[in-house]
């Protein structure tokens, strides 16, 4: 079977419409972010696949090849991990405020329906440990939202320490590690709970509780103190999420809550995460959080370090089937001449707005071209007159000199 007229599955074209509009919105974002002083970056499409090499990352979904030296390569699956391998390379100054927009590419399951080409957007902020800069990515990421005009969005807030602090204390292998993500992702209070028989501790109670953690952040964070040791190390954590729902809240009108037992796919989050959703979007379309052992895969020292990626393709979407992308400029004129007379044709269009000159050999081409894409009018120039031909009209013509 032949495949030059399919399309790799979890791809799609754009077209017109939808390929100007998501065009806009990442160029709105871009001066959004650059008028809050983030500086753009931008990363090779291909890299060396030991960037993304972790043992915790599924690399069976990367788009893995060989350059000609024989070097095993990658389709970016993520953004944030090559921006950490410039900030260990490149030797800048911290701390940073960064942008970027691009593409990434993971293999996802055909009969999912999940797309494998996706387009994002982001901010790092590199070097910030203060809580203020979690502060900062969730107000910026609402700022856009908003000018977005994304209706009904609404955040998530989670805690990566809450899983590692948890594992550390089961004292869990690699194997039952990822048996117990499955039973945090699944919220499998039947799974847990054997879990916790098979594995006791003083946890027992919390970890069993975690599929009912979640909600408005007052409530599950007063549920949690109450199943917690009085000395648990988790303690802090449902501490520092709760300051920063109040901090957020005192300074934006944002629907959130909480989820204690949200888990995240990438292992270098070591903090707050945080995640996007709104109506009529079915899937999570933004992901962050802090990732301060990000550089350390590189052999550079720990940095401080937060940010988040936008799924622009899901937002494009969205906008689309709201009717809410930019609107294609429709041009009103069709500029026609002779080859003698390209030069005076040129001219005209660069004078005037919604003009565009025709490429067509005869008139009658020009004027079919103009009826199927709404055109408003013709200009025929030749060496001895200019006319102009209303489109649509039965009697069209009328001659007038514009010279």
């Amino acid at each position: 079977m032949k495949w030059n007229r399919s399309l790799p599955s979890g791809t799609k074209d754009k077209l017109f419409k939808e390929a100007n509009g998501a065009y806009e919105v990442e160029k709105e974002i871009h001066t959004l972010l650059k008028k809050r002083g983030y500086q753009r970056i931008e990363t090779p499409v291909i890299e060396f696949a030991d960037v993304f090499h972790s043992k915790n990352h599924n690399e069976k979904d990367y788009y893995r090849f060989f350059d000609q030296k024989g070097r095993l390569l990658v389709l970016r699956p993520d953004m944030t991990l090559p921006i950490g391998r410039v900030i260990t390379t490149a030797g800048l100054n911290l701390p940073l405020k960064l942008s970027y927009s691009g593409k990434i590419f993971r293999f996802n399951d055909e009969m999912l329906g999940e797309k494998n080409e996706v387009t994002q957007a982001g901010i790092e902020l590199i070097g910030y440990a203060s809580l203020k800069a979690e502060i900062e990515c969730i107000t910026c990421a609402v700022d856009v939202l908003e000018a977005l005009k994304i209706p009904n969005f609404h955040f998530e807030l989670g805690h990566a320490e809450i899983f590692r602090l948890i594992i550390a204390k089961l004292q869990l292998n690699e194997a039952e590690r990822a048996e117990l993500q499955l039973y945090f992702s699944n919220k499998s209070l039947t799974d847990l709970r054997r879990f916790t028989k098979q594995h006791p501790s003083e946890l027992d109670a919390f970890i069993r509780a975690i599929p009912t953690l979640f909600g408005e952040v007052d409530q599950v964070t007063a549920a949690a103190r109450s199943l917690l040791p009085k000395d648990s190390e988790l303690l802090p954590v449902i501490e520092e999420l709760e300051i920063l729902a109040r901090m957020i809240q005192q300074q934006r009108s944002l629907s959130l809550t909480v989820d204690l037992g949200l888990i995240v796919l990438m292992d270098y989050y070591t903090g707050v995460l945080f995640s996007g959703y709104a109506d009529l979007v079915p899937e999570t379309f933004l992901q962050g959080g802090r990732y301060d052992q990000l550089t350390e895969q590189f052999g550079y020292q720990n940095v401080p370090a937060v940010g988040w990626g936008i799924n622009l393709d899901t937002l494009v979407s969205l906008l689309y089937r709201l009717d809410q992308l930019a609107s294609l400029e429709q041009p009103t004129t069709l500029v026609f001449s002779s080859l003698d007379q390209m030069k005076q044709a040129r001219q005209l269009v660069s004078e005037n707005e919604g003009y565009q000159l025709s490429l067509f050999d005869s008139l009658a081409e020009t004027q079919r071209y103009a009826q199927q894409w709404h055109y408003q009018q013709i200009i025929q120039l030749t060496a001895e007159r200019t006319t102009v031909i209303k489109v649509g009209d039965d009697d069209d013509t009328l001659d007038r000199s514009i010279n």
